[in-house]
């Protein structure tokens, strides 16, 4: 079993890859792809989904895992979740048949979008807000949040999980988030939240491709 990449995201055991391709050869649709999302809540849950899609259906930000008989398409958000997965096909032990062990999904997704803010104090003293209070707060409501940027006297973010289309999100902005980081860190004056909530996208902030800070629209 072969990979595109060095260090593995996840296993897939032979009883496994097995089971899969039968279920595939099942569909009479020819080759096929399995395409992993990771569907993330609050206190480090999250809910793994495996799906059959056609070969051509690979997305340019996906990461590819080949196991052999088939491909696997992970994208960014299940590839910052899944490092160290294990998935195994055990009839007799599982009452599901396939079983999934990983650790912590969302802490992994969550490290894997934290930034090096370097010798930044601002951004530091923000990013550990966000970590041990902020973050901590809204789990109990299924959510989470991002720190995309600090640029000049405002904090970018992003909200996802539970807070994501949540109708009290600028409540929980306003009354919580903002209130504690300008609190906090008084150099911090605003804190933007880039989440479009009403489709889940992200069209308020946008990475420079140079490589700089982000920008806001």
């Amino acid at each position: 079993m072969t990979q595109t990449q060095e260090t593995p995201l996840m296993e897939l055991t032979p009883s496994a890859i097995d089971k899969i391709s039968e279920l595939m050869a099942s569909r009479g649709k020819g080759p096929m792809a399995v395409r992993v999302l990771v569907h993330l809540g609050g206190h480090g849950g999250g809910q793994s989904e495996f799906k059959f899609v056609g070969m051509d259906e690979k997305l340019s930000d996906d990461t590819v895992l080949d196991m052999g008989p088939f491909p696997m398409y992970i994208d960014p958000q299940a590839a910052g979740s899944l490092k160290g997965a294990r998935v195994d096909f055990d009839e007799q032990k599982y009452a599901s048949g396939f079983h999934i062990e990983y650790d912590n999904p969302l802490e992994s997704y969550l490290n894997s979008r934290r930034k090096d803010w370097g010798d930044n104090p601002i951004a530091n003293k923000v990013q550990q807000l966000v970590d041990q209070q902020i973050n901590p707060g809204v789990a109990g409501h299924g959510g989470w949040v991002v720190l995309l940027d600090v640029k000049d006297d405002k904090a970018f973010i992003e909200m996802g999980g539970g807070c994501r289309g949540c109708a009290v999100s600028q409540m929980t902005l306003k009354q919580g988030i903002e209130r504690i980081i300008t609190e906090e860190v008084p150099e911090i004056v605003a804190v933007l939240d880039t989440t479009d909530h009403s489709n889940g996208e992200n069209p308020y902030y946008t990475e420079d491709p140079t490589g700089g800070a982000g920008t806001p629209f």
